[in-house]
């Protein structure tokens, strides 16, 4: 892989501006939502359904060039001059063959989102290595958003090395309803895994499915399997390190992927194709079994997975920490796997507050302050926070 087509980064786009946008206007429902599917037939970029202003077609230049690393061609200003979203894409695609790579961010509420380059070597090399674990598959149903590393690796990369149509993540549901095919490729997260098993539907024979982003519930991954999947393999990895090993049953260690192996001080290392090799703290607790199998014991950071986003409950508490009406909050994780949610317990600023009334103010501030997966859904009042006899932060129901 050495650049990107012109439909490739249309696929790009689809994804990638509509979740700029949204970041960009803070406020859901502020403005009437932009999906994949109603940028397919978009032209000017001034026009519904983008409807840009200048500062916002400005931002999201500079998105364009630290993504697709346009700095290195010298082309980035003439995004700028572009009113059409086919010529942003003509020079994305055209750029990119000159460029070194491209840029991922990690997502949720774990800080600034911190910015991953991933040369297009690396980004050829983990596609072939995907696509030789999963298998020959003529479509790839990718329900996920490209522009983050999981998204790409699976709904581009992958079915570059392979051959295989795409179906992008905004025709996914659709194709999934009533087009599924022998032998189909299929990339999500466990949530969206859980409501393909929910519809009761059976996939067509020879299907695989891939999941990330959090472990598969065993009886979720049983009843996706009695629905006719032929195979659910679990990829293990990050932004930073791209996929890293890969298992197909949860009673299994993940394997490390080809060129990957175990190194000093509880490391990991990359092999890359021209024989360089790059070092990575992963960001959990392994436990090796042997010398290239392992299973993830925990995050070392405390984010926890919702939806497929990483989380970190302790920088959700400090945003609600931060309403006038709440003096202190703790934020906790409930429920397992895909239904897993947030919930958190609250210290009224002032005691005497007629409680239902302030959980309907904070549930409301809530909707309109927190993305969904960032947002907790429980939420329980006192005085103090439950802590046990050692002063110790405890759970609560």
């Amino acid at each position: 892989m050495q650049g990107l087509t012109q439909s490739e980064v249309l696929q790009l786009l689809r994804s990638l501006l509509p979740a700029e946008l949204a970041l960009a206007r803070q406020q859901e429902g502020a403005e009437e939502p932009i999906d994949g599917a109603a940028l397919t037939a978009q032209t000017r970029l001034d026009q519904p359904p983008l409807r840009l202003d200048s500062l916002e077609r400005l931002n999201l230049a500079g998105t364009l060039n630290r993504f697709f690393c346009l700095h290195e061609t010298g082309v980035e200003d003439r995004l700028l001059a572009q009113r059409q979203l086919g010529d942003w894409a003509a020079l994305i695609a055209e750029a990119s063959a000159r460029t070194s790579g491209l840029v991922f961010s990690t997502s949720g509420s774990t800080g600034e989102p911190k910015p991953h380059h991933h040369s297009w070597a690396a980004l050829r090399q983990e596609g072939e290595v995907l696509a030789e674990t999963l298998g020959p598959h003529r479509r790839v149903i990718a329900w996920l958003p490209v522009h983050h590393l999981y998204g790409f690796m699976l709904g581009v990369a992958a079915p570059r090395a392979l051959g295989a149509e795409v179906v992008e993540a905004h025709e996914a549901p659709a194709a999934l309803a009533g087009d599924r095919r022998p032998g189909d490729l299929i990339a999500t997260v466990p949530a969206r895994w859980r409501y393909l098993a929910d519809s009761g539907r059976p996939f067509a024979a020879g299907s695989t499915g891939v999941s990330s982003t959090a472990p598969l519930e065993q009886g979720l991954r049983q009843r996706l399997l009695e629905a006719g999947l032929g195979g659910l393999a679990e990829i293990y990895g990050a932004t930073e390190t791209g996929g890293v090993g890969v298992r197909w049953a949860p009673e299994t260690a993940y394997r490390l992927l080809p060129h990957w192996e175990r190194g000093s001080h509880g490391s990991l290392r990359r092999l890359l194709p021209d024989g360089a090799t790059l070092s990575f703290a992963p960001l959990d607790r392994l436990e090796w079994l042997e010398a290239r199998t392992f299973r993830p014991a925990g995050r070392l950071d405390g984010v926890v997975q919702v939806g497929g986003v990483n989380v970190s409950p302790e920088r959700v508490a400090e945003r609600i920490r931060g309403h006038e009406a709440v003096a202190d909050c703790a934020v906790r994780p409930f429920g397992e796997g895909s239904r897993q949610r947030l919930k958190a317990f609250i210290v009224p600023a002032d005691g005497q507050a007629d409680r239902e009334a302030l959980r309907e103010a904070l549930t409301e501030w809530l909707w309109e302050s927190l993305p969904a997966a960032e947002r907790p859904i429980r939420l329980s009042f006192g005085e103090r926070l439950p802590r046990n006899e050692l002063g110790k932060l405890q759970d609560w129901d």
